[in-house]
């Protein structure tokens, strides 16, 4: 395998402007990925339950020429809260490939998980690329088709008043998602950092808009946007949506997705959700269309993940911060 020396990033030198380098180098191609600057890229790398030392690298001298990034967080599978370890931005650079990098990479991070108890393995990637029958031979078993939807803002909106959320109502509306994700697969419960991380402590130009709508006075649905740069030959701007929810005693849900969509930064729309989720028919009918799509994968590490996985119990929650890092 050459000379490539194997480590964790403690050992990376520059570990921000050469991750920040191999991503971009690595993902150009990709059309759904997002441009990786160093602000995006620090923002990254302070992800809850990610650490230098969790995440590994081929160098070729000093220069990191391959990479696993690993986050262990409490993530929903199969009707149990299981501790697992979620595998991303896995990138070689285009000089480095086909030598084996990335199967050496992913050995490593498999002993970090092991070494720290975790019941499992999970990722994304493209069906249609060549990564999907690599992590098949890992042993990652398919668990879910992510469908890419992406359309144009509404041009009329529906009947509810869209705002931002003020910041008082950031811990009613975490509760909010977690009882309505509640019953969904490979949903990782929000706490107090992982909100912190996704939602008010973002990089500078990648801030969030949290809108909510009212109804009767209370909160009735609530949804997450976000201005995307896409790394592309001709550069572009999405509005990326997640994180919707409607409580239905108090508002038709179909009402709420046109009202929120209407209330968009970005005329362009893009959203990620399960094939079998009825979130996917929804938001196709407010007009987004089936672009493409990512699956999640699970690699079971201990019994308790074994039995887990026997059952699918739900829909699949897409990661947004996870889809595009394979």
């Amino acid at each position: 395998m050459g000379d490539y020396k194997f480590v964790d990033h403690s050992q990376v030198p520059d570990r921000l402007l050469q991750t920040c380098r191999l991503s971009v180098a690595a993902f150009r191609e990709f059309d759904a990925a997002p441009s990786f600057d160093e602000a995006y890229t620090e923002w990254f790398l302070r992800r809850p339950g990610s650490s230098a030392e969790r995440c590994v690298a081929a160098l070729d001298g000093q220069q990191m020429v391959s990479m696993a990034m690993v986050t262990m967080q409490p993530v929903q599978i199969g009707g149990e809260v299981l501790r697992c370890g979620i595998i991303d931005t896995v990138a070689t650079h285009p000089q480095h490939r086909r030598r084996g990098l990335a199967r050496e990479l992913m050995a490593m991070a498999h002993e970090i998980l092991q070494a720290e108890g975790a019941d499992a393995a999970l990722l994304y990637t493209n069906p249609q690329d060549h990564p999907y029958l690599f992590y098949q031979r890992l042993g990652y078993e398919t668990r879910a088709n992510c469908q890419i939807l992406k359309g144009k803002r509404p041009a009329a909106g529906g009947t509810l008043a869209v705002r931002r959320a003020r910041q008082g109502e950031h811990g009613a509306i975490a509760e909010m998602l977690n009882d309505y994700y509640a019953g969904y697969e490979g949903y990782a419960p929000l706490d107090d950092a992982l909100w912190a991380w996704r939602k008010t402590e973002r990089a500078l130009g990648s801030e969030v808009d949290i809108l909510v709508a009212e109804a009767e006075g209370e909160i009735a649905a609530t949804c997450t946007s976000h201005l995307t740069p896409l790394l592309q030959a001709q550069p572009s701007m999405v509005a990326t949506i997640s994180d919707f929810a409607a409580r239905e005693e108090l508002c038709d849900t179909l009402d709420a997705a046109r009202s929120m969509l209407a209330a968009a930064p970005q005329a362009d729309l893009a959203c990620g959700w399960d094939a079998i989720d009825p979130l996917c028919d929804l938001f196709q009918r407010v007009g987004s269309v089936r672009e493409t799509n990512q699956v999640s994968m699970v690699l079971p590490l201990s019994e308790r993940a074994r039995e887990a996985v026997k059952s699918r119990r739900g829909p699949w929650y897409p990661m947004v911060e996870s889809i595009c890092g394979v």
